[in-house]
């Protein structure tokens, strides 16, 4: 009974996520995407290929990267640091949006220096349309 209870725990909170994403508005979507890409190219692109391209820059490629391990690019010269996450993170909104607010707390010595000097955090809102832009890369 017990593990049952255990697995209707987790399933919850991913069944209703997975209804909440069922249930947002195409058009509203489809505009975060927009405005996930527009940001994108400004603030990620300089270091990472956005592109179906996949070439790796500074940064490793981040076409498809949605759903992944970390370290997963093939062709990338990972850190120690990110390569030793590997069976931890995997790149869901979660971990993106607390990633993208600071690389070094989630992944203590890897090498993205985001945001580099002249650049702010971005925003909660910025942040939301890109992992938004990043989940399309696909």
């Amino acid at each position: 009974f017990a593990l049952i209870a255990l697995a209707a725990a987790i399933a919850l909170p991913m069944a209703v996520t997975d209804a909440m994403a069922m249930d947002e508005d195409p058009a509203a979507v489809k505009k975060m995407v927009k405005k996930g890409k527009k940001a994108a190219v400004k603030e990620c692109f300089a270091c990472h290929d956005i592109t179906e391209n996949k070439q790796v820059k500074v940064g490793p490629p981040l076409w498809g990267i949605y759903g992944k391990p970390a370290a997963s690019v093939e062709g990338y010269a990972y850190s120690e640091a990110q390569i030793s996450k590997k069976d931890s993170i995997v790149w869901d909104e979660a971990t993106l949006d607390a990633y993208l607010q600071d690389p070094k707390a989630i992944v203590p010595g890897n090498k993205m220096a985001y945001p580099i000097a002249g650049m702010k955090v971005m925003s909660d809102k910025k942040r939301k349309n890109v992992i938004e832009f990043l989940k399309s890369l696909k």
